[in-house]
């Protein structure tokens, strides 16, 4: 094929093809070969059409169907010939082939953008402190206790601390029961600090198994459900069974209870200690990365193809409808879903209309994009070598992390992704040893 490209804009390419007469005439001869041995007309056996009579009567389709499948793979020769690496598909825009002659076309697409490293020294980088206090780890020993709680039966009124097992009825705002609004035996851990609505569960004390209450309550307004938060609500609550939770004793069978490999209580605190401040650290690692590409994107003027970022917003949220699909997203389901959980690059084209997304989903977009190729920009600039031995060590630690064997996680398609992870941690490292840093105790 013959290609020529010429530069639209800074980081805008059209490229023209054009593919010799004599490679559209074989492909074109394949494809009336295969339609040949399945075509069935009036008069002749199946497979001895002549060709002659299949390309007059069937030419024109069949043409259009060769075009249309060599396309994507001319396109990707073209582009590897011509040395380059598009940011999504490319966007034919001009196609011309008349029968027995070559094929030309235009391509127009937009190139990943280099950004070309300045000083990336001295960055100015804070450094999360934490020490791990003795109420902490409390909190995390009730909630194991709570985990391992054992619950039975009894007949008398519900109490703070206690189970409630019942059916939910919704009200409409003049009391009559909502259609197809009914949730039977729904698990509910009453006086929870983080149930939906505190409010909710105070009006179901004092009722017992059999007792029919209506409640009106109002959801918390900081629920992550921003259609539940602060709303107002009305149910029939039909009480089934009322159950006494008991925690067991914070001792040292209770540590072997929670894992073979804990002797005694201090054993557990201890590995309950090193979780907590694993996590920490993980939190100021992070921190520290997020600070690093702040820095060196106020550093850095960044400029991109407006196709590109619209391309990668529609492509994040087409993920997101994509991993939605089979989901019931029903406000009235996100209500009985909350009570349950809380009681125990792209093919698209410059055409999409930017305006539909927000101003906070461009922001986010463009400094991901920024961020990936100011992270390309450092793989190239700095030295960074991970050896088998670096890379075996790190897969056993995150296979543990994932529940995984470490043998099952090098088998895995990730395992180059996560490669890529233990270089991006080293190329992190290396900004640090010139960076600035200043510990913050919290």
């Amino acid at each position: 094929m013959q290609t020529n490209l010429i530069e639209t804009g800074k980081w805008e390419r059209d490229l023209e093809v054009e593919i010799p007469a004599e490679r559209m005439a074989k492909e074109m001869s394949s494809a009336l070969r295969t339609h040949q041995k399945r075509l069935e007309i009036p008069g002749f056996r199946k497979g001895k059409v002549p060709l002659n009579l299949i390309e007059k009567r069937y030419g024109a389709a069949i043409r259009s169907g060769v075009i249309e499948d060599l396309l994507p793979r001319l396109l990707q020769e073209a582009t590897q010939e011509a040395g380059l690496n598009p940011a999504g598909t490319p966007r034919i825009t001009k196609l011309d082939h008349e029968p027995g002659e070559a094929l030309s076309f235009t391509a127009s697409l937009d190139i990943w953008p280099e950004v070309e490293l300045d000083n990336t020294d001295g960055l100015e980088l804070s450094r999360v402190v934490h020490e791990i206090t003795d109420d902490e780890l409390d909190e995390q020993l009730t909630e194991l206790r709570n985990r391992q709680a054992t619950e039975k039966s009894v007949e008398r009124a519900l109490e703070k601390g206690d189970v409630l097992i019942a059916d939910l009825q919704r009200l409409d705002d003049n009391g009559e029961p909502v259609e197809g609004d009914r949730f039977e035996e729904r698990y509910f851990h009453v006086g929870n600090a983080e149930a939906p609505s505190p409010e909710f569960e105070e009006s179901l004390v004092g009722i017992e198994a059999g007792e029919e209450r209506t409640i009106d309550f109002t959801y918390r307004d900081d629920l992550p459900n921003e259609e539940l938060a602060g709303k107002e609500e009305h149910f029939l609550v039909t009480a089934r069974e009322v159950r006494e939770r008991t925690l067991p004793e914070l001792d040292d069978e209770f540590a072997k209870d929670v894992g073979e490999q804990f002797e005694n209580l201090d054993q557990l605190k201890d590995h309950i200690r090193q979780q907590m401040t694993q996590r920490w650290e993980f939190m100021a690692r992070q921190q520290m990365r997020g600070e690093i590409m702040d820095g060196l994107l106020e550093r850095h003027e960044i400029e991109f193809p407006e196709g590109l970022i619209n391309n990668y917003l529609e492509s994040l949220r087409q993920e997101r409808e994509a991993q939605g699909q089979g989901q019931d997203h029903d406000h009235d389901h996100d209500h009985d879903h909350d009570h349950d959980h809380d009681h125990d690059h792209d093919d698209h084209d410059h055409d999409h209309d930017a305006s539909k997304f927000t101003d906070e989903e461009r922001q986010s977009g463009e400094r991901r994009l920024k961020s990936y190729l100011l992270m390309e920009a450092l793989r190239s600039k700095l030295t960074v070598e991970v050896t088998d031995e670096e890379f075996d060590t790190y897969l056993e630690g995150r296979a543990t992390e994932m529940g995984l064997s470490a043998d099952d996680l090098k088998r895995s398609p990730r395992v180059s992704d996560l490669r890529r992870d233990l270089e991006e941690d080293k190329i992190f490292e290396q900004l640090q040893t010139t960076a600035n840093i200043t510990e913050k105790k919290v």
